[in-house]
């Protein structure tokens, strides 16, 4: 995937919201914004700049990534079918090292970047139906333009009662960052939970 891709998950702070609307409307929009401002804050300090203090800046935006991911739900997508096989343990133990494996994905390719050219521009938001368990849903959608390219770049997110808004797909040019983990971890349908977990940690250990 394009480095300027990915880094549009994690930046879209720039987005100006053209529309007012009741706060509990614009309440998933607010998420996003308020949280990318605040993942925005961190890559800007002067501490991280030029290479130094990366690992812990990492840490930092992990830290941020949790606030705004549901990494839950994303990892229950991702597996499909294969979760069902994985006891409660297993999935703690999943989840731990796939969410370390998607924020690490992100951070690499944002480090070196230049972020000065880049804008969002907000399209719609969407409230969809609740799910059968209760939860609300909204979609958000942005063109983000970066390098004289516009992207259209989606979020996808859920809101469980007395709980609160968190991305859990990212679509970019219509291609579903949840769906292409799904995908390859279809191709592992014969692989035991177990086995899965120690591809996935070696992967967090490695660096890749």
């Amino acid at each position: 995937m394009k480095k300027y891709m990915i880094i549009m998950v994690m930046i879209a702070g720039f987005i100006m919201w053209a529309f007012p609307a009741p706060a509990s409307e614009t309440e998933p929009r607010r998420v996003v914004e308020n949280g990318i401002d605040d993942v925005l804050a961190i890559l800007n300090k002067p501490e991280y700049q030029g290479g130094m203090n990366i690992t812990a800046r990492d840490e930092l935006l992990f830290e941020k990534a949790k606030e705004l991911f549901d990494f839950y739900s994303f990892a229950m997508g991702a597996l499909g079918r294969s979760w069902r096989g994985f006891s409660p343990a297993q999935r703690d133990a999943f989840i731990s090292y796939f969410s370390r494996l998607i924020a690490q994905t992100y951070f690499a390719k944002i480090e070196g970047e230049q972020l000065s050219d880049l804008s969002v521009r907000y399209v719609a938001q969407e409230l969809l139906a609740p799910t059968k368990s209760g939860r609300q849903r909204a979609d958000i959608f942005t063109e983000v333009s970066h390098a004289g390219v516009v992207t259209p770049v989606d979020y996808r997110m859920l809101k469980p009662p007395g709980g609160v808004w968190k991305i859990y797909d990212v679509k970019i040019e219509g291609v579903s960052l949840l769906g292409n983990y799904r995908e390859q971890y279809r191709e592992r349908f014969m692989e035991s939970p177990d086995e899965l977990i120690k591809e996935v940690r070696e992967k967090v250990e490695n660096g890749n």
